[in-house]
């Protein structure tokens, strides 16, 4: 017999949207979360632990401690253990897997490699299972109820993780889309390059040649002895911006990244 697949939820729409808003499993975040993985092992006395989501097609690894190298961060959704786990709010915990219908033909259960698998449900705040937070090992285990609870609040903790992640990113899209905003009412025919040149100058970037050109001709700087100094209409948008130097700083990474950039700029236009 083989592995057979576990069944869809009910509320599996609106799980896939709460996993997306996430958007953790799409970023190397393991230094973020790799500690919640360390302490789940510590905890267990387990060999291995890892956290993951999970979306319609994979499970995505965001941090693990004690996996091999050759494991993917990336599996199919359908070939994993944890497939199960976000069926329930509750963990889920098989002392021995091979006595479990469910998981005893799965390819690393027949060979030996996984015996005991504990999973705690990371539960968003708007109650859907994104992923799980997992223990594993080779031998046949059981965990007392004090490290069940411990090993729940980890899931947890990481679960608001996440959600001060996403808190943090749509305060930096609208922040962004703001700013474009403001820049785009003194500009016309404004474009992402154009955009990228004021927010360098407003940072204190090098610019060349060209840049230093498009902000003279646009009336934000003029030259004085061979150097940019801002005018009163450049003055009058720095200000309107209240640009600080810690929102300097998310515009600065954004910035280098053009395809953020340009899907902020296309919500602006749209």
């Amino acid at each position: 017999m083989n592995f057979k697949p576990a069944p869809i939820l009910k509320n599996e729409k609106q799980r896939l949207i709460a996993v997306e808003r996430s958007a953790a499993m799409y970023k190397d975040a393991d230094s973020l979360y790799e500690i919640y993985c360390h302490l789940a092992k510590e905890i267990s006395n387990c060999p291995v632990s890892w956290a993951g989501l999970i979306d319609d097609e994979n499970q995505y690894c965001i941090a693990s401690d004690g996996l091999p190298d050759e494991v993917d961060k990336k599996i199919p959704r359908q070939e994993t253990f944890c497939q199960y786990a976000i069926n329930n709010q509750v963990p889920l915990i098989v002392s021995n897997m091979s006595k479990d219908l469910r998981f005893k033909f799965h390819p690393a259960v027949k060979n030996n490699l996984v015996k005991f698998y504990a999973a705690f449900p990371i539960i968003s705040k708007d109650g859907y299972v994104l992923g799980t937070l997992c223990v594993s090992d080779n031998r046949v285990r059981v965990l007392s109820k004090n490290k069940i609870q411990l090993l729940k609040d980890l899931a947890q903790k990481i679960s608001y993780q996440l959600e001060i992640q996403e808190n943090f990113r749509n305060k930096n899209a609208e922040t962004i889309i703001e700013v474009l905003d403001k820049i785009s009412n003194k500009i016309e025919n404004l474009s992402i390059y154009n955009v990228k040149i004021i927010l360098k100058y407003f940072s204190n970037q090098i610019l060349n040649e060209n840049e230093k050109s498009f902000l003279i001709d646009n009336k934000l700087c003029s030259l004085k002895h061979k150097k940019l100094k801002i005018t009163p209409l450049g003055n009058e948008l720095k200000n309107e911006l209240s640009l600080n130097i810690g929102i300097l700083k998310r515009m600065q990474n954004i910035v280098n990244d053009e395809s953020a950039l340009d899907n902020l700029f296309n919500e602006l236009r749209s």
